[in-house]
C-alpha cells in the first residue's frame, strides 16, 4: 500500500508539473511570457509565438523522457528518502527549460525595445489589498480559521474519554501492509504525549500555519499591471475569494484526516481506510481546485470584464530573479502574487521571507538526512 501511495503521488506530482510547465505562459500572470513582462499588444508577436513552439518541442524531446526516467526510479525504490530526492529532482528538471527561455525572452525584449513604451503607466491603488467598502471584503477572514480549533478540542475530549480502552501498548507506526510495527506504552508522560498531546498539537499547528498563510496571501502585494485598473480590481477580488475558500477547505480536510487517524488508534479501525478514503478525498479536492485555478488563471486573468480604460504597463523585471523569484528590499510585502504559476510567492528581499525560505529548505534537507540515517 505504501509503495502504491509513493508511486501514485510521484506520478500525480509529475502530471501537475508537466501541465504547469509545458503550458507555462497559460499559468503565468497577466502580461508574463516565460517570466518576462511583455506589453499585451506584443503577446502575439511572431517571435514570441516562435519561442513558445520551440520551447514545447524541446520540452517534449528532452524533458519529458527525464521525467519518465525519474518516475521509473521511484517505482524501483521503496525508500522515502529516495522519493523525496527524486521529487526535488522533478521540480528542478521541469523548471530548467523555463529559465533557459526566460533568458531568450529577455534578450528578445531588449532587441525589440519593449522596455520604453510611450504609454507606460505606474499606478498604485491600495483598495485592492484592503477594500474600503465592507461588501468588497469577500475572502474568508483569518479569524474564521480559529473555529477549526473545535476539531482538535473534540479529538482530545474523545481521546481522554476512551483513554482506558486503548490497547497497551498502542501503535504509533504501520508498515506498507497497514500492520502496526512500532508501539508505545500508554503509562507515563511519553505515552500520554503520543496518545493525547501530539495529535492535537499537530492539528493546532497546522491550523495556525495555514491561517497565517491565508492572512499573508490575501493581504499580499497585488500586481497592478497588464490590464485596465477596473478589470484588475475585479479579477483580484475573485482570485482572492477563490484562493481563500480553497485554502480553508483543504485545511479543514487535513485537520479532519488527523482526527480520523487518531480514531483509528482509539477504536482499532483499519488504518488502510486512511489510504482508501481520507487521502483520496483530499487528492480529489486538490485536483478540483487546480482545475478551478486554471480556469480563472493567476490573479484572475482569465476572468474577462469590459475594458474602457487604458492598459497599465510597468516594467518590473529587475525585481524578479530568473523570472520566478521575487526580490525587492523596498517592498515590505512578505507575499506577492506568483509571476509564473498559480498562487503566491515569498519576497526574498524581506528578511522574514528569506528566513522562511531557508527554514523550509533546511527542514527538507533535514528530513532527507533523517530518512537516510533511519534507512527508511
Amino acid at each position: 500500500m505504501e509503495k502504491i501511495i509513493i508511486v501514485g503521488s510521484s506520478v500525480f506530482v509529475s502530471i501537475i508539473l508537466v501541465i504547469s510547465t509545458l503550458f507555462v505562459n497559460m499559468f503565468s500572470n497577466n502580461g508574463i511570457i516565460f517570466g518576462v513582462r511583455v506589453p499585451k499588444e506584443y503577446e502575439k508577436d511572431k517571435d514570441i509565438i516562435c519561442l513558445e513552439k520551440q520551447y514545447k518541442k524541446n520540452y517534449l524531446i528532452f524533458i519529458l523522457p527525464l521525467i519518465i526516467i525519474i518516475n521509473l526510479l521511484v517505482f524501483l525504490s521503496s525508500k522515502i528518502w529516495v522519493y523525496l530526492v527524486l521529487i526535488l529532482a522533478l521540480i528542478i528538471v521541469t523548471n530548467i527549460p523555463i529559465i533557459i527561455y526566460w533568458k531568450k525572452t529577455l534578450k528578445l525584449k531588449e532587441e525589440k525595445g519593449w522596455r520604453s513604451l510611450g504609454k507606460n503607466v505606474v499606478f498604485v491603488d491600495t483598495t485592492i489589498r484592503k477594500p474600503k467598502i465592507k461588501e468588497d471584503d469577500v475572502v474568508i477572514k483569518t479569524r474564521n480559521y480559529m473555529f477549526l480549533l473545535v476539531i482538535p478540542l473534540i479529538t482530545v475530549i474523545v481521546t481522554l474519554i476512551n483513554y482506558n480502552n486503548v490497547p497497551n501498548p498502542f501503535p504509533i507506526h504501520y508498515n506498507a501492509e497497514g500492520i502496526a510495527d512500532n508501539f508505545i506504552n500508554k503509562e507515563g508522560f511519553k505515552g500520554f504525549f503520543y496518545l493525547v498531546m501530539f495529535p492535537v498539537l499537530m492539528q493546532s499547528v497546522m491550523i495556525f500555519l495555514l491561517a497565517l498563510t491565508n492572512r499573508f496571501a490575501i493581504n499580499g502585494k497585488v500586481d497592478i499591471n497588464s490590464g485596465t485598473l477596473e478589470e484588475i480590481k475585479k479579477q483580484r477580488k475573485v482570485f482572492k475569494k477563490v484562493n481563500s475558500i480553497m485554502l480553508f477547505i483543504i485545511t479543514l480536510e487535513i485537520v479532519l484526516m488527523f482526527s480520523f487517524i487518531q480514531f483509528c488508534t482509539l477504536y482499532s479501525w483499519d488504518i488502510n481506510l486512511i489510504y482508501s478514503v481520507a487521502l483520496p478525498i483530499l487528492i480529489i479536492t486538490i485536483i478540483l481546485f487546480l482545475i478551478i485555478g486554471f480556469k480563472i488563471g493567476q490573479g484572475g486573468k482569465n476572468i474577462k470584464f469590459n475594458k474602457e480604460q487604458k492598459e497599465i504597463y510597468r516594467d518590473d523585471d529587475k525585481n524578479w530573479i530568473l523570472g520566478s523569484f521575487y526580490y525587492n528590499k523596498n517592498d515590505p510585502s512578505l507575499f506577492v502574487e506568483k509571476r509564473i504559476g498559480i498562487g503566491w510567492e515569498v519576497n526574498l528581499g524581506n528578511p522574514i521571507g528569506l528566513i522562511f525560505l531557508l527554514v523550509t529548505f533546511i527542514f527538507l534537507i533535514g528530513m532527507i538526512i533523517y530518512f537516510i540515517i533511519s534507512g527508511i
